[in-house]
């Protein structure tokens, strides 16, 4: 079995290895050896996947990682949400997913593929990401399916695997969210302290299955809790729900910039809860366009400035306003919180998805459909000729992140 995921790493390593030699020389100053320590504990087959493509590569698996995990930081999954068959019209099952991040990383995000992870011993998955450095899972061969949006944490820290390796540790191993739940309450997880680049690397998410079942997962080092899909519906954004008043993520109070989230996440709730039984692909479609701020659910803060990043597809609102003005400060605080870049609705029932680069207000959805329950291989090598203009917008990009938004050196 180890020699099957070394052999993974190594073989994806020799079909993109220029690309991945020249893209891997960041100099990125954190230190990455006890999330390593943790990984071959607790997930020695990503382990053993990363070391076969260090070794192709000729790097070192500590400077390999590091790249890894600043690369997990373009991924922001923003507002989602989930309609079981007892709350749609049609009796289906739906998953859906507006991602949010800065303009400058569409540009990334061309170099970004959905692909398939098929490795012996493991159920066969559809991934968003660079094969063998970022897998961001979308859908398994049995129709279960998650999303996700980052989140900051008061309280990180612990001894664990990151977000971003239980994820796709838990969509190799699971058919159902029951399946899901017993890996999360087995495994020791990491929770990255910070409410800036910490909540980059730190994920609420929803998993849903094609059996119509849905959970929303919330962590932080102190706290695990499942909300499961009683009413068949849910919505997750970059803020705790439940585990709020346990030390969890930020308030307005405490970070100003989260109260779009929280509006996000009260519109995205109320639309489910007003059409719950009505709900079929394209209301989803229409409420993943939406552009209504709902302010109500930040009146118990004290919350004064305008939000930015308040509606579930978001665009740069105010952001021309603060450069006119010339409040620089407000502007990048602004363009960090970013803009919705892709959308994704997923049916686990029939193994098919639907994308949208761009907001999903003025971008057309195409389908990918998987007949008869078999994937089709949707991976397509990267262009080399973009490689070095992936490589200097990264390097500026992450050069940007650091100076703003430093991950803090005690993690």
């Amino acid at each position: 079995m180890k020699r099957d995921d070394y052999n993974y790493g190594f073989k994806i390593g020799s079909l993109f290895k220029r690309f991945y030699k020249d893209i891997l020389h960041l100099n990125i100053k954190f230190d990455v050896s006890k999330f390593l320590l943790y990984l071959k504990e607790i997930y020695p087959q990503r382990w053993q996947r990363l070391k076969g493509l260090a070794d192709i590569l000729g790097i070192n698996i500590k400077q390999l990682y590091t790249n890894v995990v600043y690369l997990f930081t373009l991924i922001k999954g923003c507002t989602a949400g989930f309609c079981a068959p007892i709350a749609s019209k049609d009796g289906k099952t739906y998953l859906f997913w507006n991602i949010d991040f800065l303009k400058a990383s569409e540009k990334i995000k061309k170099f970004f593929r959905f692909y398939l992870v098929s490795i012996p011993n493991t159920y066969c998955y559809l991934a968003f990401g660079i094969p063998g450095l970022i897998a961001v899972p979308i859908i398994n061969e049995f129709g279960l399916a998650v999303v996700s949006a980052s989140v900051g944490m008061k309280d990180g820290g612990g001894e664990g695997i990151m977000d971003a390796e239980i994820l796709p540790l838990c969509m190799e191993r699971s058919k159902n969210i029951e399946e899901v739940c017993h890996i999360y309450k087995s495994t020791k997880l990491y929770s990255f302290p910070g409410i800036t680049a910490g909540a980059l690397l730190n994920l609420n998410c929803i998993w849903a299955d094609n059996f119509g079942n849905g959970v929303s997962i919330e962590h932080s080092s102190n706290y695990l809790h499942f909300e499961f899909a009683k009413e068949g519906i849910l919505a997750i954004a970059n803020h705790h729900q439940f585990i709020q008043k346990l030390t969890g993520s930020p308030t307005p109070n405490e970070l100003p910039s989260i109260a779009g989230s929280y509006c996000r996440l009260g519109r995205m709730w109320n639309l489910l809860r007003k059409n719950r039984g009505k709900i079929g692909l394209e209301l989803i479609k229409k409420i993943m366009a939406d552009h209504e701020l709902e302010k109500e659910h930040i009146n118990n803060y004290k919350h004064r400035e305008l939000i930015d990043d308040g509606t579930i597809c978001v665009h740069y609102w105010h952001l021309k306003k603060y450069l006119r003005e010339g409040n620089l400060k407000r502007a990048i605080e602004t363009y960090l919180m970013g803009k919705t870049v892709g959308s994704i609705i997923i049916e686990p029932n029939s193994l098919i998805i639907h994308t949208c680069s761009g907001n999903p207000c003025n971008h057309h959805y195409k389908s990918v459909f998987f007949s008869n329950k078999k994937f089709l291989k949707v991976n397509k090598p990267i262009n080399p000729l973009l490689k070095k203009s992936f490589r200097k917008t990264l390097i500026t990009l992450a050069t940007f992140l650091e100076k703003t938004m430093p991950v803090e050196r005690n993690a």
